[in-house]
């Protein structure tokens, strides 16, 4: 008799874990929400506006009236600007997202004044500030509907970022005779890290289970410091970025 208990115990067992074999995982039946995969990269090209350096060229142009010339530079014309990120869904409608950018700034600026040498030379200026902007984010998105095959899914997120720029100001002085003079301390380069803001808006089309396509509207918040001439000049790289972009499910 307590054999046959055994017997049956263990056909019992057996026959448990082939039914539970035969199911569906409860890993797989989590790693979906719905039709769309729980990953995804993606690769967004667009480009940057709005980045100013007034507070810098401003100085540039009082250093140059100071020495019986002026100044005179232009804005930060609309910059290129890419973002590569990867994000991960939490919820059918929440997901983290970690991103790196990158933008390219070049503004030019032209003038004339009096050299500080002894004695003066009356020289002719041409400088150029060019910014290679680096940061990563960590973010979050908010899909307005949950994300299907064929459908458009319109979201809203924001987050941090680590800014990284990188800024130079070339500078050339050309006398008269359009030969070059010697400019100490006229070409600089800064690099430095900094903290900033950003809020994200945007509409994503899934194309497929795996692929999407997608229009991406961001407004980020950083600046940094230049110093040159003994004094530090707020550079802001607030602006709009504007991209499309692609992305892929897994």
């Amino acid at each position: 008799m307590r054999k046959a208990s055994v017997l049956a115990g263990a056909l019992l067992v057996i026959l448990a874990a082939s039914d539970v074999s035969a199911q569906s995982s409860l890993y797989k039946q989590k790693k979906y929400f719905g039709a769309i995969p729980m990953n995804g990269v993606s690769l967004f090209v667009g480009f940057l506006d709005g980045p100013d350096h007034k507070y810098l060229t401003e100085h540039l142009n009082t250093f140059a009236v100071l020495r019986g010339g002026s100044e005179t530079w232009e804005d930060w014309s609309t910059s290129f600007y890419t973002r590569a990120g990867y994000q991960r869904q939490i919820s059918p409608n929440h997901f983290l997202v970690t991103n790196l950018n990158f933008a390219y700034l070049s503004a030019d600026g032209n003038g004339e004044l009096y050299t500080i040498s002894d004695p003066p030379e009356y020289v002719t200026t041409e400088r150029t500030l060019t910014t290679y902007l680096f940061s990563v984010d960590l973010g979050f998105l908010y899909y307005m509907i949950k994300p299907e095959v064929q459908k458009m899914a319109p979201y809203i997120g924001g987050g941090f970022s680590a800014v990284v720029p990188y800024e130079k100001l070339d500078t050339t002085f050309r006398r008269d005779d359009g030969s070059v003079l010697e400019n100490p301390g006229e070409t600089v380069s800064e690099t430095s890290f900094e903290p900033g803001v950003y809020g994200q808006f945007g509409i994503n089309y899934y194309i497929s289970n795996k692929w999407g396509a997608t229009m991406d509207g961001r407004f980020q918040m950083s600046q940094s410091k230049f110093r040159i001439h003994g004094g530090n000049f707020d550079v802001s790289y607030a602006g709009l970025c504007l991209a499309i972009g692609l992305q892929y499910y897994f």
